[in-house]
């Protein structure tokens, strides 16, 4: 993210001062060669032209060799600027402070200062707004796990009912042969004769002829005397 610059005129005093701060080297930092310094003044007029065009990552890029190759402020307050240039609050703050570490008592002290209170004031702001879209995030997730979870629920219900419908159809379709098919017992009862003995008319026949014989003797013995077996037989002439 880029930010716009929130005071011109603070900004454009700042950057002024820069190539005068180049030239005044940081007591107790060891000198660099002539060489080195030509690089890093070379190195300066690269960052100052990208960050007037607004390639404020190259400026950055240009700007930190050129503090490596020879360590005055004016760098770190250049990269400060990158850095705020590029939304990245925290860093630029840093680079402000420590800028302000080197020259405390710098005729812009208190714009750097008033830059650090404003890079600290917008980076509570976008960890707020950062916080605020993870949350926005979870909340999506949240909710995309719960559907899914009802959309398998739903599943799993609707193939429950589908497999108890398929048994329910077998059931019945059981039930419909069973109806249609004679009972094992009346075809067992139809094709098997009952054993002779156990058949009504043959005890009938059989207590006909007892009550017979049970007769003839009675009209037997009660009978009248029979006829003495010496009288012989009648003639024709008797």
């Amino acid at each position: 993210m880029r930010s716009s610059t929130r005071s011109p005129r603070r900004s454009g005093v700042v950057l002024a001062v820069v190539g005068a701060l180049l030239l005044a080297p940081v007591s107790g930092r060891a000198e660099a060669s002539p060489d080195a310094e030509t690089q890093a003044r070379a190195r300066f007029a690269e960052g100052n032209l990208a960050y007037d065009v607004g390639d404020f990552d190259k400026a950055l890029k240009s700007f930190s060799e050129a503090y490596r190759l020879k360590p005055l402020p004016g760098f770190l307050f250049n990269m400060a600027q990158c850095h705020r240039q590029l939304g990245q609050y925290p860093r630029a703050a840093f680079f402000y402070r420590r800028y302000l570490a080197l020259m405390p008592d710098s005729a812009q002290a208190q714009v750097v200062r008033e830059l650090v209170q404003e890079m600290e004031a917008r980076a509570r702001e976008q960890e707020a707004r950062r916080l605020e879209r993870e949350r926005a995030e979870q909340d999506k997730q949240v909710q995309r796990a719960r559907a899914e979870a009802a959309k398998a629920e739903a599943e799993a219900a609707a193939r429950r009912r589908a497999e108890l419908e398929a048994e329910q159809r077998a059931l019945e379709a059981r039930a419909a042969q069973a109806l249609t098919q004679p009972a094992p017992q009346a075809l067992a009862g139809n094709s098997v004769s009952a054993p002779w003995t156990r058949k009504w008319w043959v005890w009938a026949g059989v207590g006909a002829a007892a009550a017979l014989v049970t007769t003839g003797v009675i009209v037997a013995t009660s009978g009248p005397d029979a006829r003495p077996t010496s009288l012989g037989t009648l003639g024709p002439a008797r």
